[in-house]
């Protein structure tokens, strides 16, 4: 009886079998004799029914055309027939081959899959199969298309702008003119670029003009309005008054300033359009960068499984879901996964941390404001529901929404309809609502805290998602995920865990869960030098005295003292590696929100 080597190699199939990637190998004959679990959720089609079959090009290719694995095997084996009898064993990959493109599932689902694939050979160099991988990448493909798409529109308010639109760099060089610009100054953008901005400003403005620029102070980091006193110069040196707006802004690590030049009798139109446009287009960016990608979920314990299905089930709906669970389990992974396997994933998901926002501004952010709504408002602005129009809105941190917000919420879930803050027109939108909270809503209710009516309305599909301690198995698989992902990023290289350190992370009950699990393997990777990752041993969070004896303090007070004790072992540094938030698996910007709220302060 012939041995096959692919299969031989126990550890070998191990690895594939449980990398997050989808990925399968077919011996000469075109058969698939590896379709590990990744491919399964990928596709939709098991194992079982793919191992031994040539139907692997089913879930992977929209025309009837060869794969891209079909293709190499062919160019590297020609007409080798027995593919295991000279085989012991495979010990080299080569010949890699890429691909990218939109791909039709089993189940009529269109995902942009990134494929590659590369021959296996044996100690003798001879090819003795194909292993491919596809990883997807729908949702930054369509995010990408997004982007690209608002920068055209914004490229045509633009160049459509009845205002002169000009950036200058720090060294006051015009770096961008609009036509509107060529036809306020008199000449053509070729003329203006490159130039200093001072030449189309009257001589007696200069001293006021250059304090509205001013690259020098840090503390000039907000947008400034000159309503009078500034006059511009025509390339013909003709001058004119002029009101003009400065904006402060960062691309590409450069630091730039964006001058809105008009006659005085102008209309502002051409700048609110612009600034709407803004919004959307740095909120497609916000998401493209976004580490959270639902392709990434790693687990195979059969509670996430559970997890998973009931995912997978109300996606197609439009019912509201709860997601309800610690800190760090993973809630926004998935509500990104709710979003992706719905029928508006060619929309955006729109997130609002409720918990990162003072009180006073958590109904502008998600309703929008109008001119004038209150004091700073200098224009209107569209809130995140308006921006998820016809795509999800997630709500993290649900919990901690004011009574007053809580109200207009169950209005839009009900409706569809809101007002924005200090407006009168009604807006309809189409969105779907994922919420998540590690709070205990029912209590909260009773305490009179959270409105009932809105937790019967949006509790209609709770998901439980189970702590990392309830799912121990998936311990080992989300470190060594996190160590690849890592690795890459530092540019170290590790051939595992210490299998002490895995140990050490079975054993640790992780109140921080998955977050703090990957907080722990990135200062793991920082610091370990060999060829195994080292992790020391963890301490869990020691239990207040008081809690001991029965004298049990509010979750408020244990929070601020914990909070108070990290931000003083780093030295009241707030971001960064070594920083507070990341230790406590936090957003810096979430603990700054907390450290405010808390009332917490730096003595001395």
């Amino acid at each position: 009886m012939k041995v096959n080597p692919l299969t031989q190699n126990l550890s070998a199939e191990h690895l594939l079998q449980h990398m997050p990637v989808s990925t399968f190998v077919l011996n000469a004959r075109h058969q698939v004799v590896i379709w590990n679990k990744a491919c399964e959720q990928l596709t939709g089609l098991k194992a079982g029914e793919m191992v031994g079959t040539d139907q692997h090009w089913r879930g992977f290719y929209t025309e009837k055309r060869p794969c891209l694995a079909d293709l190499l095997l062919d160019s590297t084996l020609g007409e080798v027939s027995s593919l295991y009898e000279h085989a012991s064993d495979f010990t080299s990959l080569s010949d890699i081959c890429h691909t990218e493109n939109w791909c039709l599932m089993p189940d009529g689902r269109r995902l942009y899959l990134v494929i590659d694939a590369g021959t296996i050979s044996n100690e003798q160099g001879e090819v003795v199969a194909i292993v491919e991988t596809q990883r997807d990448r729908t949702e930054q493909r369509l995010t990408m298309q997004a982007l690209t798409e608002s920068e055209q529109r914004i490229s045509s308010i633009l160049g459509s702008a009845m205002d002169a639109i000009v950036t200058v760099d720090q060294q006051h060089r015009i770096t961008l003119f609009n036509a509107a610009a060529a036809r306020i100054f008199r000449c053509v953008a070729d003329f203006a670029i490159g130039q200093p901005v001072e030449r189309f400003i009257a001589p007696h403005c200069s001293k006021l003009f250059k304090q509205f620029i001013d690259f020098d102070n840090p503390a000039a980091k907000t947008q400034a309005w000159a309503p009078e006193g500034l006059s511009a110069r025509r390339a013909d040196g003709e001058e004119f008054p002029i009101e003009a707006t400065f904006s402060p802004l960062e691309a590409h690590d450069q630091k730039l300033y964006t001058i809105i030049l008009r006659d005085v009798n102008d209309r502002r139109l051409a700048e609110q359009k612009l600034d709407r446009l803004q919004q959307e287009k740095g909120y497609l960016q916000e998401v493209l960068n976004d580490d959270h990608n639902p392709g990434d979920f790693v687990s195979g314990s059969k509670l996430m499984r559970t997890v998973m299905e009931q995912v997978r089930m109300v996606a197609r709906t439009d019912t509201p879901v709860l997601l309800l669970g610690e800190t760090g389990t993973g809630k926004e992974l998935l509500a990104r996964a709710i979003h992706e396997f719905s029928d508006r994933s060619a929309a955006i998901m729109v997130k609002v941390n409720c918990a990162a926002l003072p009180a006073e501004l958590i109904e502008s952010e998600l309703f929008g404001h109008e001119k004038g709504a209150f004091t700073g408002a200098t224009q209107q602005r569209k809130g995140r529901f308006e921006l998820a129009d016809g795509g999800s809105l997630f709500l993290d941190e649900l919990g901690e929404l004011s009574l007053s917000a809580q109200a207009k919420l169950l209005r839009v879930l009900q409706e569809q309809e809101f007002e924005r803050v200090g407006g009168s027109e009604t807006i309809r939108v189409d969105v779907r609502v994922i919420a998540a909270t590690n709070r205990n809503l029912a209590e909260e209710v009773s305490l009179g805290r959270f409105r009932s009516d809105l937790y019967y309305r949006l509790n209609v599909f709770p998901v439980e998602v189970p702590a990392l301690r309830q799912r121990v198995a998936d311990i080992p698989l989300l470190a060594r995920f996190f160590l690849t992902k890592y690795a890459k990023k530092f540019g170290k290289r590790f051939d595992d865990i210490d299998p002490a350190g895995l140990d050490y992370l079975r054993q640790y009950p992780w109140p921080g869960n998955v977050r703090e699990l990957q907080n722990v393997i990135e200062r793991a990777v920082i610091l370990s030098q060999g060829s195994l990752l080292d992790i020391a041993p963890l301490q869990p969070v020691r239990v207040h005295p008081e809690a001991a004896t029965g004298k049990l303090r509010t979750l408020e007070s244990v929070e601020r003292e914990y909070i108070t004790r990290t931000l003083e072992a780093t030295g009241w540094q707030i971001s960064g590696v070594k920083g507070a938030a990341a230790i406590l698996g936090m957003n810096p910007n979430t603990l700054r929100s907390r450290i405010l709220k808390l009332g917490i302060s730096r003595a001395g």
